[in-house]
């Protein structure tokens, strides 16, 4: 009777999951991320400063591996240069000191939330820049933060920009911490 209670504890405990490996499981991506990966979009170069030093820019998704992690992206210039970045949400409204209508040349939402379609700014935190030629947005300096401005009209046009950043600190004391800003046409909607 003692061998047959023991062997029935000893299968019960074999079925229970051990707490401290289940702790330790990286959670699965969302369902919702494997089904799903938006194409790229591509966005063509307006301003001067982007035609020489990106030219065109694709923007697209990194899948999430942790379902906690902020949005990711990657910004891939026809140049060679590549970011990949994390979305830094609230991150423009923080930055007191630098004035986004002066920057972007035109209004532009830097709240978390802002309203359908309605121009906003998003700021990203760089994780990975790659430079061929050795020069980045931010030339030799390395480019910590990417505000992205989008649903722009600039002079009668619809226009997406990067305005690229330097400096570990976030948000920057002063404009001096802005390296250069990028203008791109957005693609044309889908007919």
């Amino acid at each position: 009777m003692r061998a047959l209670i023991l062997a029935a504890t000893l299968a019960l405990a074999a079925c229970i999951p051990d707490a401290n490996k289940a702790s330790q499981a990286k959670p699965e991506p969302a369902p919702a991320e494997l089904a799903f990966q938006p194409p790229a979009v591509v966005f063509e170069a307006l301003s001067a400063n982007a035609k020489t030093a990106t030219g065109a820019v694709s923007l697209s998704v990194i899948p999430r591996t942790d379902p906690n992690a902020p949005p990711a992206m990657k910004i891939a210039a026809a140049t060679g240069l590549t970011y990949e970045t994390e979305l830094v949400p609230g991150g423009a409204e923080q930055a007191t000191a630098i004035d986004w209508k002066s920057i972007f040349q035109a209004d532009a939402v830097t709240s978390a939330n802002p309203p359908p379609f309605a121009p906003s700014i998003d700021l990203h935190a760089i994780k990975l820049e790659t430079a061929p030629t050795g020069d980045g947005l931010c030339g030799k300096d390395k480019t910590t933060h990417i505000a992205m401005a989008t649903r722009l009209v600039v002079s009668g046009a619809d226009t997406m920009s990067l305005a690229a950043f330097k400096g570990d600190a976030w948000p920057p004391k002063d404009k001096s911490a802005l390296c250069a800003i990028f203008s791109y046409t957005p693609p044309a909607p889908p007919s």
